[in-house]
């Protein structure tokens, strides 16, 4: 089953939701890094010869998660949830 984001949430919900779900993907290769014994860590593959990007990539994807997690406060996203139209995961 697909989790499907309304189009009603701000442009920061919008792109926070889905670095969301391209960091869960490169966890998910990541961790299939070990058993096949092949760097398959696309943030890696891309950033691996800059290491201060690499780095801030993960800390943007890990804001985005926190900001997944608790909500956004934006007045469009509050908008949203006054008018019952909010999406329940």
């Amino acid at each position: 089953m697909a989790v499907v984001m309304k189009d009603k949430g701000c442009t920061a919900s919008t792109i926070g939701y889905y670095l969301v779900i391209i960091g869960a993907i490169n966890w998910g290769l990541y961790g299939l890094t070990d058993l096949l014994r092949v760097n398959l860590n696309i943030v890696n593959l891309i950033f691996g010869g800059m290491p201060m990007l690499e780095a801030l990539v993960y800390v943007v994807i890990g804001i985005a998660g926190v900001m997944t997690l608790i909500g956004c406060k934006c007045s469009t996203c509050k908008a949203c949830r006054v008018e019952g139209k909010e999406s329940s995961a």
